[in-house]
């Protein structure tokens, strides 16, 4: 990104340049210019039938072949079905909660093998590690990257190492990585260090990351972008909400718009709202004090000057987004403000809300999503999203793999009766 060296991306093994830029990967669109908008957009349509034995109709990633990666070769494709889900219209809770009176819509990308949007990246990192010759993964990780990186690997016959700050990861998001035969290492340590041990062991050259320093993640991810515009009648939304952790997701929401808008398969480009939880909000403290007028007008070189990673870490339920330096984090400053968009803090409180008010319409939804969903919410009133816009917030996990929430913040409760009698349960029921 920096300097504009180039590397062969099959075989490639360290993801960092010299200059300390991260990679984009460039492809060769030639054979989507020559189709044109009218026949791809029917190409990809007619992929919505699946088709036994064909990635390109049962994976919801694959369904964009040309676009993720054109230059795989197909025998090469690890898919576990990843991609194939609904998009959840906001119930009239969610809807009343976050105001403005918006067209919202939910993006439900815990609904996914391994229970989060990792997938979508997941089966384009290994399948690039298998076309590549690679044997063996390995990641940092808060929990869903870990299972991902553990289950594609598991599918592919590599092996896969994991390492997990202590104490930091839900009992649901651990089984997950050992349920799929990883070799697990738990630190006493925050994300940030994981990250750091895997980046020195990948610049080492003893092991092939699996964490969003592969941009061969990135390119999976755009499919959210790829699926919503399909899902909108090739439309896309006026804005995608988007919660921050390592920062591959608003970074492959930028980068899939950027890919659609130039090859002509859309028109205009969605807005993007990154959020943070009080507990991690490097990239949110540093938007505040370059932005102007209450959106990304600033640029990327003020914004890259004002950033500072943070040290210190707060405590959350969005465990998975607890990160106080985003890997992906000069990725996002670029597309937030390619993308006139905006990075804003939430508060602990108003996160778990926002999952327990979702719940309330049948949806149930994880802290990082809530994330999202009060950021939406603070947005309206800042006059950042207008009435009647269409906005799709991307939910990034399953909200079972974050059961905290409901147990310490909902007012739910278990009743018990001290005997099986149907009298005395009608009684406990009020019926």
């Amino acid at each position: 990104m920096r300097c504009g060296s180039k590397v062969p991306l099959y075989g490639a093994k360290s993801f960092l340049c010299r200059c300390g830029g991260l990679y984009d990967v460039r492809h060769d669109f030639s054979e989507i210019a020559r189709g044109g908008r009218v026949y791809w957009h029917d190409v990809f349509d007619k992929r919505c039938r699946p088709v036994r034995g064909h990635a390109e109709t049962t994976s919801g990633v694959w369904r964009f072949t040309e676009l993720v990666m054109p230059s795989i070769e197909r025998y090469n494709i690890v898919t576990l079905g990843e991609g194939v889900m609904p998009f959840w219209r906001a119930g009239e809770n969610l809807r009343n909660w976050v105001g403005g009176n918006l067209d919202l819509w939910i993006m439900p990308e815990g609904l996914t093998p391994t229970a989060s949007f990792k997938d979508f990246g997941g089966t384009v990192m290994v399948s690039v590690a298998k076309q590549s010759g690679v044997e063996a993964i390995g990641c940092a990780s808060t929990g869903d990257t870990s299972a991902m990186a553990a289950a594609y690997a598991a599918a592919a016959g590599m092996k896969c190492v994991v390492v997990l700050p202590k104490g930091k990861v839900t009992d649901a998001q651990l089984v997950q990585p050992l349920a799929y035969g990883a070799k697990v290492i738990s630190i006493p340590g925050s994300f940030d260090d994981c990250m750091r041990v895997v980046r020195e062991l990948v610049d080492a050259g003893k092991m092939f990351p699996a964490n969003s320093l592969n941009p061969a993640r990135i390119e999976g991810h755009q499919a959210t972008v790829f699926l919503a515009a399909q899902f909108f009648d090739w439309c896309l939304p006026d804005w995608f909400v988007v919660p921050i952790g390592n920062g591959s997701n608003s970074s492959s929401v930028g980068k899939g718009m950027r890919t659609l808008s130039e090859l002509g398969l859309v028109g205009r480009r969605s807005r993007i709202l990154g959020t943070q939880s009080e507990a991690a909000n490097p990239l949110a403290m540093s938007w505040g004090t370059v932005q102007k007028d209450g959106c990304a007008q600033a640029s990327e070189s003020e914004w890259m000057k004002a950033y500072k990673p943070l040290e210190e870490l707060g405590d959350t339920t969005a465990t998975a987004a607890r990160i106080g330096n985003p890997v992906s984090a000069e990725k996002v400053m670029r597309e937030v403000v390619s993308a006139d968009g905006a990075v804003l803090t939430v508060s602990e409180i108003g996160l778990n809300t926002a999952v327990l008010v979702a719940g309330r319409d049948g949806h149930f939804v994880c802290p990082q999503t809530g994330m999202a969903l009060a950021g939406l919410r603070k947005a309206v009133p800042l006059g950042l999203i207008r009435e009647r816009e269409r906005v799709v917030v991307v939910s990034t996990a399953a909200g079972i793999k974050f059961p905290g929430v409901v147990t310490e913040y909902g007012d739910g409760t278990v009743l018990e009766t001290g005997s099986c009698r149907t009298e005395e349960i009608a009684e406990a029921i009020g019926v």
